[in-house]
Protein backbone atom coordinates (compact mmCIF):
# COMPACT_ATOMS: atom_id res chain seq x y z
CA UNK A 1 0.00 0.00 0.00
CA UNK A 2 1.46 3.69 -1.01
CA UNK A 3 1.73 6.10 1.76
CA UNK A 4 -0.52 9.08 0.60
CA UNK A 5 0.91 12.24 -0.39
CA UNK A 6 0.74 15.12 1.87
CA UNK A 7 -0.21 18.58 0.15
CA UNK A 8 3.29 19.63 0.47
CA UNK A 9 4.72 16.94 -1.64
CA UNK A 10 1.32 17.24 -4.22
CA UNK A 11 2.97 21.16 -4.04
CA UNK A 12 6.28 20.10 -4.50
CA UNK A 13 5.33 17.59 -7.81
CA UNK A 14 3.11 20.15 -9.33
CA UNK A 15 6.50 22.65 -9.00
CA UNK A 16 8.82 20.13 -10.81
CA UNK A 17 6.24 19.61 -13.69
CA UNK A 18 5.90 23.04 -14.61
CA UNK A 19 9.83 23.58 -14.45
CA UNK A 20 10.16 20.46 -16.92
CA UNK A 21 7.80 21.87 -19.14
CA UNK A 22 9.30 25.22 -18.71
CA UNK A 23 12.34 24.01 -19.56
CA UNK A 24 10.95 21.73 -22.32
CA UNK A 25 9.54 24.59 -23.91
CA UNK A 26 12.78 26.64 -23.62
CA UNK A 27 14.45 23.30 -25.24
CA UNK A 28 12.05 23.00 -27.99
CA UNK A 29 12.53 27.03 -29.06
CA UNK A 30 16.24 27.15 -29.01
CA UNK A 31 16.71 23.80 -31.01
CA UNK A 32 13.76 24.53 -33.49
CA UNK A 33 12.18 21.19 -32.73
CA UNK A 34 8.54 20.16 -33.38
CA UNK A 35 6.62 19.36 -30.05
CA UNK A 36 6.23 15.69 -30.18
CA UNK A 37 7.40 12.30 -28.28
CA UNK A 38 10.81 12.34 -29.89
CA UNK A 39 11.41 15.69 -29.29
CA UNK A 40 10.53 14.61 -25.66
CA UNK A 41 13.09 11.42 -25.87
CA UNK A 42 15.74 13.77 -27.12
CA UNK A 43 15.43 16.08 -23.95
CA UNK A 44 14.95 13.54 -21.60
CA UNK A 45 17.95 12.05 -23.08
CA UNK A 46 20.02 15.43 -22.48
CA UNK A 47 18.94 16.00 -19.04
CA UNK A 48 19.07 12.62 -17.56
CA UNK A 49 22.58 11.06 -17.84
CA UNK A 50 24.00 7.35 -16.19
CA UNK A 51 20.36 6.74 -14.26
CA UNK A 52 20.16 9.92 -12.92
CA UNK A 53 16.64 11.41 -12.22
CA UNK A 54 15.45 14.79 -13.58
CA UNK A 55 13.48 16.74 -10.72
CA UNK A 56 12.04 13.36 -9.08
CA UNK A 57 11.57 12.14 -12.73
CA UNK A 58 12.87 9.18 -14.28
CA UNK A 59 13.32 9.32 -18.71
CA UNK A 60 9.72 7.71 -18.82
CA UNK A 61 7.78 9.52 -16.83
CA UNK A 62 9.28 12.80 -18.19
CA UNK A 63 8.75 11.76 -21.38
CA UNK A 64 4.85 10.87 -20.42
CA UNK A 65 4.75 14.25 -18.65
CA UNK A 66 5.80 16.07 -21.59
CA UNK A 67 4.55 14.76 -24.72
CA UNK A 68 1.69 12.64 -22.82
CA UNK A 69 2.83 8.88 -24.62
CA UNK A 70 5.94 6.83 -25.31
CA UNK A 71 7.90 7.62 -28.86
CA UNK A 72 7.70 4.98 -31.41
CA UNK A 73 9.28 1.41 -30.54
CA UNK A 74 10.36 3.01 -26.99
CA UNK A 75 10.12 -0.25 -24.99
Amino acid sequence: MSKKKSDNEKYIEIIRQNQAKEAYAKFLDEENRPRDANSAHLFALKKIGGGFEYLGMNERQLIILLAGKLPYMYD
